[in-house]
C-alpha cells in the first residue's frame, strides 16, 4: 500500500490506519525515551508531572485513573518522583487513608523548562514535514484523536 495514493480504497483504509498507529506508537515510545532519558525520567513520570502541572492536587485514586495504571504502579512512581524532589504528599486531613500528591515547591521551573524542551522536539519533528502539508497533518491528527477518544469513551458506556 503506497502512501502517495491520494485516494485510498475503503477496504484498505482500516488497514493503512492499523498500520499506521502501530508504527506511530512505535516512534511516539522512541521519542519519549529519548526525550525522557536526557532528563533522567521515565517516560511515566514525564507523563506524571506533567498531569500533575495541570491538576495541581490529586489524590493517588484519581491520578491512577487518569494515567491508568494500578494503585501500585502509582505508589511506587510516586515514590520515585518524591525522592526526586518533584512532588510531595499529604495525608488528607478528613481522611487519613488517602493521600493528597502536588508538585513539589522548586519542581515547577525544572517542569516548565522540561515541557519547553518537550515542545521544541515537536517543533523539530514538524519540520520535518512539506511545508504545504503541516497545517494539513496536524488538522488531520486533531480529527483522528478525537475519533480515538469517542471510541475509547464508547467503551466505558458498554
Amino acid at each position: 500500500m503506497e502512501f502517495s495514493e491520494v485516494n485510498f480504497k475503503e477496504e484498505d483504509k482500516a488497514k493503512l490506519m492499523a498500520a499506521l498507529t502501530f508504527q506511530m506508537e512505535k516512534f511516539c515510545q522512541i521519542k519519549e525515551n529519548f526525550f525522557t532519558a536526557q532528563r533522567e525520567l521515565t517516560p511515566t513520570e514525564f507523563r506524571c508531572l506533567r498531569f500533575l502541572r495541570n491538576n495541581p492536587v490529586l489524590n493517588t485514586k484519581e491520578i491512577a485513573i487518569q494515567m491508568n495504571l494500578s494503585q501500585g504502579r502509582i505508589t511506587h512512581l510516586l515514590n520515585s518522583l518524591e525522592i526526586k524532589g518533584f512532588i510531595q504528599r499529604e495525608a488528607d486531613k478528613k481522611d487519613r487513608r488517602v493521600i493528597k500528591v502536588s508538585l513539589a515547591k522548586g519542581a515547577s521551573g525544572f517542569i516548565e523548562k522540561v515541557i519547553a524542551d518537550y515542545i521544541a522536539l515537536h517543533e523539530d519533528i514538524i519540520n520535518y514535514l512539506p511545508a504545504e502539508n503541516k497545517d494539513e497533518v496536524l488538522y488531520s491528527m486533531k480529527f483522528f484523536f478525537e475519533a480515538l477518544r469517542k471510541w475509547a469513551d464508547s467503551l466505558e458506556n458498554n
